[in-house]
């Protein structure tokens, strides 16, 4: 009987590749992303997915057969990108930055033309009063930081709040109050997820109250954690997961998502071979899975080996038993003890392909300017 990462090897060699490439499982990522647009749809908010994740015009197609949109990006020339591709709705969920202001306004004309609307994030007085002064038809959202600590105005600074707020007068008001809750990445389990989302509404919701304003400022809330386990999106007028389209070894840690959800792996060649030591070696490296990393069983894990459906053309097994414990630019090492080798590697060859789950799905797909679905589509990033 072919051994199950044998098997998997062949699978993948039948989809013609030859070094590392991510593979992405098309089923999947339409049922994850059916789901959380349902979800939104169910709670009557408004989904505005982050595509920073994907980054794919023909992933993005998916979702607008989901019927969204509205989608969020991290950068301009992303932002640029999918107004490409006729996305016309789009928010800049990381803060303004006013070297970008004319490139900035071109976008904002053209979308606006479009009928559309392009959206900025702001958190400083100062940020404010250059927008204001460049003039540009964008909505504008102040960034609140709900316990995250990286970025955004805090959520119970009542004077800074206003003193933003006010920057921007009364030609300019704001559309409401943005965050993400990317403390959520610290949790574990449905129970603390729903502890983590109780508080960002409920710290949004007081910061809007102090917020002097004619008119009724919208919530917008994003982290695929939090997301992706609570039953329902009360409190909020928008939501802006990005992650839960392909999901990943931390969602999966952290709880968030089970095996059937994982959509992306990365596909690695094998270039070293050592029994005696308990040794596989990848070409597989930081350069093509990031270096995000879990602690499993007292050691960092970078990935784990994972196999594809008998049929080859649907996601299999996360083989956690069998981790990416080392990791440098081009090289990965799976180090396992050697008996374990023995029985379920020793069957592999240099030149093989094994697939490796990665622990940061948005980090490793960045890493490469394409997708192989498994029933044989390459699909292009930006």
């Amino acid at each position: 009987m072919e051994n199950f990462l044998k098997k998997t090897s062949r699978q993948l060699g039948e989809l013609g590749l030859i070094s590392p490439a991510v593979v992405l499982d098309e089923q999947r990522v339409r049922n994850n992303i059916r789901r959380m647009a349902d979800k939104a749809a169910a709670a009557q908010v408004r989904f505005r997915p982050h595509f920073k994740t994907h980054q794919s015009g023909a992933v993005g197609q998916w979702f607008r057969e989901a019927d969204t949109s509205a989608i969020t990006v991290s950068s301009l020339p992303m932002a640029e990108y999918f107004a490409e591709f006729g996305w016309n709705d789009i928010t800049l969920a990381f803060l303004l930055n006013p070297r970008e202001l004319p490139r900035l306004g071109e976008l904002a004309e053209y979308l606006d033309q479009k009928k559309g609307r392009l959206g900025v994030t702001i958190d400083a007085v100062a940020t404010a009063l250059q927008l204001v002064e460049a003039n540009l038809p964008v909505h504008i959202w102040l960034k609140i930081d709900t316990g995250y600590g990286r970025t955004g105005i805090p959520w119970d600074h009542a004077a800074l709040l206003r003193d933003v707020a006010g920057a921007l007068g009364p030609h300019h008001s704001p559309t409401g109050l943005l965050s993400h809750t990317g403390d959520s990445y610290a949790a574990h389990g449905v129970p603390d997820l729903q502890a983590h989302w109780d508080a960002a509404v409920e710290r949004l919701t007081l910061a809007r109250s102090v917020v002097p304003t004619t008119r009724r400022l919208d919530l917008s809330l994003g982290d695929t954690p939090c997301c992706a386990t609570v039953p329902t999106f009360e409190g909020v007028d928008e939501v802006r997961p990005g992650n839960f389209v392909f999901f990943d070894l931390m969602q999966r840690e952290i709880g968030a998502c089970q095996d059937k959800d994982l959509a992306v792996a990365v596909a690695c060649p094998v270039v070293g071979m050592y029994p005696d030591q308990g040794r596989l070696v990848l070409h597989g490296g930081a350069v093509h899975l990031a270096k995000e990393h879990l602690r499993f069983d007292g050691q960092n894990t970078y990935g784990c080996l994972g196999t594809l459906d008998p049929s080859g053309r649907a996601m299999g097994q996360v083989l956690s038993h069998l981790p990416i414990t080392g990791l440098s630019q081009e090289h990965g090492i799976v180090q396992v003890e050697p008996e374990v080798f023995r029985r379920e590697l020793a069957e592999l060859e240099i030149g093989d392909l094994v697939l490796v789950w990665p622990v940061h799905s948005c980090l490793s797909c960045d890493l490469h300017r394409q997708y192989h679905t498994l029933d044989g589509q390459v699909l292009a990033r930006r």
